[in-house]
């Protein structure tokens, strides 16, 4: 079993605001082991990139807190170091790579200047052997000609172009862990394959452990190991790819499932939404998150927080519908397999 660089243990961030406090993440748990791919996975707003911020020691405060849990990489607590001590470890161990590239990268500054700050900052060498390693770094993501385009700014990049940048500045210090954050969101699907197949590369090369947050199970499918189904704040399915897609065990996940086209199908088929709408996580539910839109949910669903069920392989699903009292559950999970 791979040991384990980063475990989240019943993480809990609350954002004050002024109709109340929003309870943005309710307890999360997963890890992820040396040279692992792991993907967090969801609907927007069900607390994906604030559990990501949360790692990286980014939630605003105020308005954000961290109310409860811990986040240790490599054996440290690092959700209790100070400012200063986190900053030795933000960029240099962990790397991120943000959403929307135009807005992560400076406009005024040409893009080897923004890789060559974190040389500098770092690994204190001139600016002279930095601007050398920013070469190689924009060499290595697939950028041609990067001699010449070390020394241009942001909006003369393509949007792909943008985001191995982005890439390139995550890897710069040679980062034990990497979080991607939707790294293919506002692609077209061509550059999107070739972001993932760079990730896929760099991931395989330098035995990088890399934490994927996106809502498209296709990405799951291309680059994870293991996935995290994440609904409303919370982890209610956890995994293999393959297992979890082979036999998804908690309602969510079919619903995502059957939202997702198929192309081994001999007939078309049309795509089953999730009807309804998140929870309001201003009061969240006392029962599971996910009943008021369940087709499956049972009175004791809405009463009491479902126990978590293991299943072969480390896989687990927070549902009652797994519990032994539950009535009729092959037949319930036989009909929910039956529109993944």
């Amino acid at each position: 079993m791979k040991e384990h660089l980063l475990s989240i243990e019943n993480l809990k961030v609350n954002f004050k605001t002024y109709g109340g406090e929003v309870q943005a993440v309710r307890g999360v748990t997963f890890h992820v082991g040396k040279g692992e791919t792991v993907a967090i996975v969801g609907e927007s707003g069900c607390g994906k990139s604030v559990t990501a911020q949360a790692i990286m020691g980014l939630i605003p405060n105020p308005p954000g807190r961290i109310v409860d849990g811990k986040v240790v990489f490599e054996g440290t607590e690092i959700s209790k170091l100070p400012k200063k001590e986190l900053l030795g470890i933000r960029g240099t161990q962990i790397g991120m790579v943000f959403q929307d590239p135009m807005t992560a990268l400076n406009p005024t500054m040409k893009v080897g200047a923004q890789i060559v700050e974190g040389f500098v900052r770092s690994q204190k060498v001139s600016r002279e052997e930095a601007k050398k390693r920013a070469i190689e770094m924009l060499r290595l993501v697939g950028i041609p000609d990067p001699e010449q385009r070390v020394d241009q700014y942001p909006h003369q990049f393509s949007g792909g172009m943008r985001q191995r940048v982005v890439i390139a500045i995550a890897l710069a210090c040679d980062p034990k862990l990497v979080i991607a954050d939707e790294p293919t969101t506002a692609l077209d699907v061509t550059i999107q394959a070739q972001i993932l197949d760079l990730l896929k590369q760099l991931q395989e090369e330098q035995e990088l452990s890399v934490v994927i947050i996106t809502h498209d199970l296709g990405v799951v499918a291309e680059i994870a190991h293991r996935m995290v189904v994440m609904y409303a704040g919370m982890v209610v399915e956890t995994g293999t790819v393959e297992e979890v897609f082979a036999n998804p065990r908690h309602p969510y996940t079919w619903g995502l499932m059957r939202s997702l086209p198929r192309l081994d199908e001999n007939e078309k088929q049309r795509l089953i939404p999730i009807e309804g709408a998140p929870p309001d996580l201003f009061n969240p539910p006392v029962g599971c998150a996910f009943a008021a839109r369940c087709d499956f949910a049972m009175e004791i669903c809405k009463q009491q927080m479902p126990p978590t069920t293991t299943f072969d392989k480390g896989h687990e699903a927070v549902c009652w519908l797994h519990d032994e009292r539950a009535p009729r559950i092959d037949e319930l999970v036989a009909a929910g397999r039956q529109g993944s």
